[in-house]
């Protein structure tokens, strides 16, 4: 869609992008409110159940609605949020499959989106379509999945690293899953997973504007240092929980940032200390790599924010721009 195809009256989708603790989510709700819009999460971890503490999520509630049971945060429906059982992937294939239906819908009720998260592939894959990549070759997975666990997850990154280092800069060494597909698709294909992802398919049929949240840097890992000693001890519990629950150490949802580390924690590996240097370690390199990814679309307008952070002024910087 074009800006000439809206119906009167008819707003854009709002892309709030930006790097873990900038913001995001409480702008994204000041938005909400005014324009009566709904949110959209673009949260490769959020999407999980049980993971609450270490990603962040909005606290809210599942609520019965005209359009189905939606969770809820302060009054704002919230979509592809603590919908996925941590014992199963998922994809950016599945983010768009599902953020295009939701899509569909809000715009035949004429309600306003947001898009908000930091998983620059996600986003990307919606606006600019899918690369037409190859099925998975269980074969090949096994293969790399036994030399993680014999050499090392940072020993298949550095390899990633080699033949497709944006799509290295891009995913932690820690989720294996996605460091296994990329180089899955390179050794099936002999091309790089980022460049493919680059070509797309076809453009998404709704109109965007990309936004932002961006700090000083001595500020953001100011905010970084001290957002994960607030949820340090929350991983905890919740890692615990998980693994009291059934939950494999080799599930999906203990891939996100802070979980590996809670898990050596409890094995007696590491320290508590070892565990929030480590947290904090890997935090502050997922928002450098962020950061990276994002100065890369040339459509992302920034907003300076700086402390004390008020959410309503900020929103009030991105409101203009959401026309």
């Amino acid at each position: 869609m074009t800006t000439s195809d809206r119906r009167p009256g008819e707003l854009p989708v709002l892309i709030l992008a930006g790097p873990t603790g900038s913001g995001k989510t409480d702008v994204a709700l000041s938005l909400a409110r005014r324009r009566s819009a709904e949110i959209i999460s673009a949260d490769s971890r959020q999407v999980y159940q049980g993971l609450r503490a270490g990603t962040a999520k909005p606290e809210g509630a599942w609520v019965p609605t005209p359009q189905g049971r939606r969770y809820v945060v302060q009054g704002v429906p919230h979509h592809l949020l603590d919908h996925v059982p941590p014992t199963d992937p998922y994809t950016a294939g599945d983010f768009v499959r599902e953020a295009s239906t939701v899509l569909d819908d809000l715009q035949e009720r004429g309600v306003p989106a947001i898009i908000v998260g930091g998983t620059g592939m996600y986003l990307r894959s919606l606006v600019r379509g899918l690369a037409p990549l190859p099925t998975g070759d269980p074969r090949l997975r096994q293969e790399l999945s036994d030399r993680a666990r014999r050499e090392g997850r940072a020993a298949l990154h550095g390899e990633l690293s080699r033949v497709d280092p944006a799509a290295a800069l891009a995913i932690p060494a820690n989720n294996l899953q996605r460091v296994v597909r990329a180089l899955e698709v390179y050794r099936l294909t002999g091309r790089r997973l980022s460049d493919l992802q680059r070509e797309g398919t076809r453009a998404a049929p709704w109109d965007f504007v990309w936004c932002g949240l961006r700090w000083e840097p001595a500020a953001a890992q100011n905010r970084l240092e001290q957002r994960c000693r607030s949820m340090a001890e929350g991983i905890l519990a919740e890692t615990k929980d998980l693994l009291a629950q059934g939950v494999p150490l080799s599930a999906p949802a203990f891939q996100s940032l802070g979980y590996r580390e809670a898990l050596a924690h409890g094995a007696g590996q590491i320290s508590r200390e070892e565990f929030e240097r480590e947290f904090f370690k890997q935090t502050r390199l997922y928002a450098k790599r962020q950061w990276t990814w994002f100065r890369g679309e040339k459509e992302l307008r920034w907003l300076d924010v700086r402390s004390p952070f008020h959410p309503e002024e900020a929103a009030d910087g991105l409101q203009g721009q959401w026309v």
